[in-house]
């Protein structure tokens, strides 16, 4: 029998395929027919395939069962098991992908009839997030999970599901469920409290092996205590995602939500000291840095937890790097990834677009007809990319830390992905667009630190020594100290005394008056914001003069405008600056 765990929470998923194996019933009266006893009986069979691993076997009985009575509720469950574990060996995607609709198809069939059912709930959430991440899925998952969940607590005879509660606790987070019964705070705690119980168990049997080694009552055995430290960190991994998923909960919850909360039972704080909304979000705001310094505790490997136990204590424990770590980025938009492109169209994100906007602007106001490279850095899923290629005759080169924002956007043609919606690219199918419909959006898409980059790694074998273009959409958000970015974005530039380079990039605004002196902070949102005059400042330093500066709003975020600025710098060239600005501004009174 096989089980697979996977973990996701906010953008985590801990996923685990329950089989249920079922013994069928005894004949007990002479009701018990000979039509009943060969449904019962492909139905063993099938378990007791299903148990050795032999898949084929256990499919062909269940599909003989299901042949006799295609409500057959265990054969159902069963059968859709054994098609989610037969892909795990298959390497062809249309095979898998009928699969899953299968199984998807056997679960459905068996809530139907019993709607109620915890074990097909449970496993169709599964099955439908590993399908998609969009919020209609995310929902109905969220319901189903409450659904075993509901099971569970209703069967007193039942041991509670862990990976239920958690599962549910990540999806309800997701859709801003928080509160009540079955929301994700109370659906964390039960899941914790769940498992450090499983945690003192073992440590419990590991000390009892221990202090019992000599005696008669037991032999010491490396092997098993070994096996039982994994199983203890593995279980200790497990918590450091609930924890975090926990404490992140805590931290965004307004003071009204705070007090609510203060009125509902908590398995893991102590609510009597939130007597109003200020107080309650003392406590809400305590127990969230508690809990990620617990997750960070539990698995040092958590980097996410890491950056944002930083964010929350104004970071005094980001290590003093004055940036996101390399392993925080990608472990981050990995996860992301997905749903990325969706989220931030909810959100209202404009930055790609003011990015492409000010590159057109900048190439109205160069002697060129259009720029001849660009650098997207930091590139995701390509968003940005869709508006620079067609102010580009050279190649497009996009860099970003996580692989599967690139995979992504390696998926991206001139006329498809990459924020073209499937009607745009549909619409030109079978014309003249179609050679355009297979030449992809990028000319390269490499994994790289932005800091550290040289032209060398970004354009082997081409034949320019620098970007005409350099952009930045939403990226510096991860970096505080950006001395070493801009020096480095200088050094793949090609400006010089008879050739402009452009530089073009958007933060998350801090005020002059109230920035800190270092010029940036880091928010509890995990994000930099920079104040104008530091960027100015650094800029400079590393050779660039200010063209544009404007005000934006990047996106929203929990209702509220995010304050962003978006700049427009230039090296090279011997234009005065006067110029570069009248120039500008005709280019805005004409827009």
């Amino acid at each position: 029998m096989a089980i697979e765990t996977k973990i996701r929470f906010g953008a985590f998923l801990i996923f685990s395929i329950t089989i249920l194996i079922l013994a069928p019933p005894n004949p007990v009266s002479s009701s018990y027919s000979e039509y009943e006893g060969k449904i019962n009986n492909y139905l063993q069979q099938g378990n007791n395939a299903l148990a050795a691993g032999d898949l084929p076997t256990a499919v062909r009985n269940y599909e003989a069962c299901l042949t006799l009575d295609p409500n057959q509720i265990y054969c159902n469950i069963n059968f859709a098991s054994a098609l989610v574990d037969l892909n795990q060996s298959d390497e062809d995607d249309s095979m898998k992908q009928k699969r899953v609709e299968t199984a998807i198809s056997l679960l459905r069939n068996v809530l139907s009839s019993h709607p109620k059912d915890g074990d097909a709930a449970f496993n169709l959430a599964l099955l439908l997030q590993d399908s998609s991440r969009s919020e209609d899925i995310t929902r109905e998952a969220a319901n189903l999970y409450q659904t075993a969940v509901e099971a569970i607590d209703k069967d007193e005879g039942e041991e509670d599901r862990w990976d239920a509660l958690a599962n549910m606790a990540a999806a309800k987070q997701e859709l801003g469920e928080f509160l009540g019964p079955y929301g994700a705070r109370r659906s964390y705690e039960r899941a914790i409290v769940l498992l450090e119980g499983m945690v003192g168990e073992y440590n419990t049997y590991m000390d009892q092996m221990l202090n019992e080694a000599d005696s008669a009552k037991r032999e010491y055995d490396d092997e098993g205590f070994h096996e039982t430290q994994m199983q203890i960190n593995s279980i200790n991994a497990y918590l450091s995602k609930l924890y975090y998923g926990y404490g992140t909960i805590l931290s965004e919850l307004p003071q009204s939500d705070c007090l609510s909360l203060m009125a509902e039972e908590s398995l893991l704080m102590d609510t009597k000291k939130g007597t109003d909304e200020s107080s309650a979000k003392m406590v809400c705001e305590s127990n969230a840095v508690n809990a990620l310094r617990l997750a960070v505790d539990l698995d040092g490997n958590n980097v996410v937890a890491m950056h944002m136990l930083a964010a929350m204590t104004g970071g005094e424990n980001d290590g003093g790097e004055g940036r996101a770590s390399n392993e925080f980025v990608s472990a981050l938009f990995d996860d992301f990834a997905d749903t990325f492109d969706e989220k931030l169209g909810a959100l209202g994100y404009k930055v790609p677009q003011l990015v492409g906007e000010a590159a057109y602007d900048m190439l109205k106001m160069s002697n060129m007809d259009t720029f001849h490279s660009a650098l997207d850095a930091g590139c995701g899923t390509g968003l940005a990319g869709r508006f620079l290629r067609p102010l580009l005759d050279g190649p497009l080169v996009g860099v970003d830390l996580s692989k599967k924002m690139l995979e992504l956007a390696a998926g991206c043609t001139i006329t498809k992905g990459c924020g073209l919606k499937d009607s745009d690219a549909s619409e030109r199918e079978g014309s003249e667009e179609d050679e355009r419909s297979r030449t992809p959006l990028y000319d390269s898409l490499m994994s790289l630190d932005l800091e550290t980059a040289t032209i060398d790694e970004l354009v082997s074998g081409d034949s320019i020594d620098g970007f005409d273009l350099i952009v930045a959409a939403d990226v510096l958000v991860y970096f505080g100290d950006i001395q070493r970015l801009l020096m480095n974005f200088s050094e793949l530039s090609n400006g010089n005394d008879e050739k402009t380079s452009f530089l073009i990039f958007s933060c998350e605004r801090v005020d002059d008056e109230i920035a800190p002196p270092a010029g940036w902070k880091l928010q509890s949102s995990g994000r930099y914001a920079h104040s104008k005059s530091y960027v100015i400042g650094v800029a400079e330093q590393a050779g660039y003069d200010l063209v544009s500066y404007e005000e934006i709003v990047p996106r929203m975020e929990k209702g509220e405008e995010v304050q962003g600025h978006l700049f427009a710098f230039v090296t090279g060239g011997s234009a005065p600056e006067d110029d570069y600005e009248e120039v500008v501004q005709t280019i805005m009174e004409e827009l």
